[in-house]
C-alpha cells in the first residue's frame, strides 16, 4: 500500500492509460510500456473537469512526486538489498506464511493488526490469496514497490537474519 491506499489493479491502470492490445502483447520486464502522451491521457482523466490546477496538484502530481521519491530510493537500496532478499526467500521457499510473518516484523507494532494476510498477499504481493507458494520475481517486485524512505538496508537486514 502506498499512501495508505492500495494499488490501482492493473486493468484499472490499463484503461486509464488506454493501453493498446500491441502494448500488452509486446510488454516490458514490468508490464506494457505506456507514452508519456498516455500518461498524460490518464492524469486528465482522474480529476473531473471543475477541478482547479492546485487540487490536480494536491490529488495527482504530488502522489507521482512522492512515488518518484521512493521509487529512486528504492533504486539505490536495492542492489544490497536484493540478494538479502533472495536468499530469505530461497530459505522459506517462499512460503507465504513465513514471508508474511517477516512482512509483520517490518511493520510498526499498530499497524500488525490492520494488515492481514490476504491484503500481504493481493496487494503486496500480487498473488491470490491462496496462492501456496509466492514466487521469487513477486516477492522481490512487492518489497521494492512498496518501500519507503525510511527503508535502508541497515533496518532491513536485521529483520531479514531473524528469519533465515
Amino acid at each position: 500500500m502506498t499512501n495508505g491506499k492500495p494499488p490501482l489493479p492493473p486493468p484499472a491502470v490499463a484503461f486509464l492509460c488506454d493501453v493498446s492490445e500491441e502494448q500488452v502483447k509486446s510488454p516490458g520486464p514490468d508490464g506494457p510500456i505506456v507514452t508519456s502522451d498516455q500518461l498524460v491521457s490518464c492524469f486528465s482523466k482522474m480529476i473531473p473537469a471543475k477541478d482547479t490546477p492546485e487540487i490536480f496538484e494536491e490529488k495527482v502530481i504530488s502522489q507521482v512526486r512522492d512515488a518518484i521519491k521512493r521509487r529512486k530510493h528504492s533504486n539505490a537500496v536495492m542492489p544490497e538489498l536484493k540478494p538479502k532478499l533472495e536468499a530469505l526467500h530461497a530459505k522459506t521457499g517462499g512460503s507465504p506464511d513465513k514471508l508474511y510473518a517477516w512482512f509483520l516484523d517490518l511493520l510498526p507494532a499498530d499497524n500488525k493488526d490492520g494488515f492481514p494476510k490476504e491484503a500481504f498477499m493481493a496487494m503486496i504481493m500480487r498473488c491470490p490469496p491462496d496462492a501456496g507458494e509466492i514466487p521469487l520475481k513477486n516477492f522481490i517486485a512487492g518489497i521494492e514497490g512498496n518501500m519507503d524512505e525510511s527503508d535502508t538496508v541497515e533496518k532491513l537486514a536485521p529483520i531479514i537474519d531473524k528469519h533465515m
